[in-house]
């Protein structure tokens, strides 16, 4: 629902798409309670794709109220969202992230979830893989200029300035600055490879494997200012495979959270995991500290010095969003339905979903 009201789809196709895909009316009548039974049954409403716009206005029509056309839909919502303080996050580098320190030489890194399993590579080993808190940010920053712009032509020049400004990162100078330092990540990045292989499951119950394989940018123009820093004019495209999937696949997050949290990168990883996960929780859900250890470790060797840290970032993200429900006991982490961190109706453009 989040990935297609971000797209610019009415209540209606949002809908009709979950129905074609699959998913079961006891799963999709609490979010579409206003239209009728009809509208829940697969055989008798077609894909998105498939529907005439007279379909789509009828379909419509049984759900209030009306609203604006897709394309319309999408610009204004995108910046709304940018007026609102609303960032957005690449889920597969949520579900696994980057490094949090320097990796060293090494020219891949992995992180499994689960089904999912992301690889880290760079096309110039010299040059290293992103880490830390400026590898989040920046393809946060990257990720939200995709969906407001709904183009992979990514500009940044003074923008990057104006990035550091908005989550108040002190701009400095010199060796060890933040424009330099915030150079090097991006040097980083823009050389980066993200490779995915994620199980998938249809609704019949048949399963198999996904792959997406993407260079992070498929061409870059950098003008170097004094200290070596990003100037005006430098830009840079994302690949089509990583900016088609980042339409698709993003999550929102408060950008005022985001500047609170920016100390940390497991503090970052942990809010942007939470939202993630409770934004779509519906029932209790536990997942354990080995699974926590796997996804955010990141190299402690023993499990109870990752519970104490891992706590320490639980806490302090707690106190940004303080309407997260979680539980902690030494079987891991209890989520609990809450109330979403970046309410659905700012997202969607006031749409119910």
């Amino acid at each position: 629902m989040q990935r297609y009201t971000a797209a610019g789809y009415s209540r209606a196709r949002i809908l009709a798409q979950l129905v074609s895909d699959g998913f079961s009316p006891d799963i999709l009548q609490p979010h579409f309670s206003d239209f009728p039974a009809s509208a829940f049954i697969r055989s008798e409403l077609p894909g998105p794709r498939a529907l005439t716009d007279g379909a789509l206005r009828a379909l419509q029509k049984q759900a209030s109220p009306p609203r604006e056309a897709a394309g319309r839909l999408a610009l204004k919502a995108a910046t709304e969202m940018v007026e609102e303080g609303i960032s957005f996050h690449y889920v597969p580098l949520i579900q696994c992230s980057f490094p949090h320190a320097d990796p060293g030489d090494v020219a891949t890194f992995s992180r499994k979830n689960g089904w999912l399993e992301l690889t880290l590579g760079t096309t110039r080993p010299e040059a290293g893989l992103p880490y830390g808190v400026p590898a989040r940010l920046l393809t946060i920053y990257c990720a939200s200029e995709a969906i407001r712009t709904r183009s992979p032509d990514i500009f940044l020049g003074h923008s990057v300035h104006d990035f550091l400004r908005l989550l108040e990162i002190p701009i400095t100078r010199g060796e060890r600055g933040s424009l330099r330092v915030y150079a090097n990540q991006l040097l980083r990045l823009i050389h980066s490879t993200l490779s995915i292989d994620e199980n998938i499951r249809d609704a019949s119950g048949r399963t198999g494997l996904h792959l997406r394989q993407a260079l992070f940018a498929e061409e870059a123009q950098l003008w170097w200012d004094n200290d070596h820093h990003v100037g005006q004019g430098s830009s840079l495209t994302l690949s089509s495979g990583l900016f088609n999937s980042i339409l698709e696949r993003s999550a929102p997050l408060s950008t005022h959270a985001i500047r609170q949290l920016r100390k940390s990168p497991m503090d970052l990883d942990v809010y942007a995991w939470l939202v993630h996960r409770l934004f779509h929780l519906s029932k209790p859900s536990l997942v354990t500290w080995a699974q926590l250890s796997g996804q955010f470790g990141h190299g402690y060797a023993e499990l109870r010095k990752f519970r104490r840290f891992f706590m320490g970032s639980l806490q302090r993200v707690q106190l940004v969003y303080g309407d997260a429900k979680v539980k902690t006991d030494d079987r891991g982490v209890l989520l609990l339905p809450s109330r979403p961190h970046v309410t659905p109706t700012r997202v969607g453009h006031k749409t119910r979903t």
